[in-house]
């Protein structure tokens, strides 16, 4: 529960934001109905700040765009956040949250992977030490192989992440038939896609600081020495 006080002090910085974000929509288009709210919601996702601020611009329904180049404009909702509480959000930080169709917006996709990259590096480091120790480097190379495998899981399987904490499933678990004509054929496609994904090599993490269980494995290409040395001299 939050006291008077608290109300008063979240709902002035709910208008303090929405201004910032008025700021960057043309008045015309503010004048034909178009209304931004913002909320504080909490994020329980590992990683995630306890506390981050939602914006949803909502535009009325006019059959065209009136913000040009940007589709949601035509009759939809803008969703946008930034990592912060409500009361620490910024006007830039809310220019960062927008991307160019809006005035002054500066989200790209080049600051959304450099924001993605630095976040997970700087994850990373916190998690195992970003220090030039060689059991620190040793550890961060762990993490990034595991996460490298992870992601190209993650791409082969449509871009849906498994449940929290969990692995992903193989994909002979992933989908299923009901037509029992299809049923052999499908089993082959999975065979198929099974062999071609299928690691060369499983790598038990046992190196750095920390040691792995038999139930988690780092999949690593096997690759012979020349292909190795060529590309890294490719990256050179």
């Amino acid at each position: 529960m939050f006291s008077a006080n608290e109300n008063l002090m979240l709902r002035e910085h709910k208008r303090r934001v929405v201004n910032y974000v008025e700021e960057t929509i043309p008045e015309d288009v503010l004048d034909m109905g178009t209304t931004v709210m913002v909320m504080e919601t909490k994020c329980r996702t590992p990683g995630c700040v306890p506390l981050e601020t939602s914006i949803v611009i909502v535009f009325p329904r006019l059959s065209k765009e009136l913000i040009p180049n940007l589709k949601e404009s035509n009759g939809g909702s803008y969703k946008t956040k930034v990592l912060l509480p409500l009361s620490e959000v910024t006007r830039d930080d809310v220019l960062d949250a927008l991307p160019p169709e809006f005035k002054g917006g500066r989200k790209t996709w080049e600051s959304t992977c450099f924001a993605v990259r630095d976040l997970l590096f700087g994850r990373i480091g916190g998690l195992v030490g970003s220090g030039d120790e060689e059991g620190e480097i040793e550890d961060r190379k762990v993490l990034a192989e595991y996460m490298m495998a992870a992601l190209d899981d993650y791409l082969k399987r449509g871009c849906v992440a498994p449940p929290l904490g969990e692995p992903f499933e193989p994909f002979n678990k992933v989908g299923t038939k009901n037509d029992a004509a299809d049923i052999s054929k499908v089993k082959e496609e999975k065979d198929d896609i099974d062999e071609k994904i299928q690691p060369k090599k499983e790598v038990n993490v046992i190196q750095g600081s920390m040691t792995g269980n038999g139930n988690f494995i780092i999949r690593r290409e096997e690759e012979d020495d020349n292909e190795i040395i060529t590309k890294s001299e490719d990256k050179i």
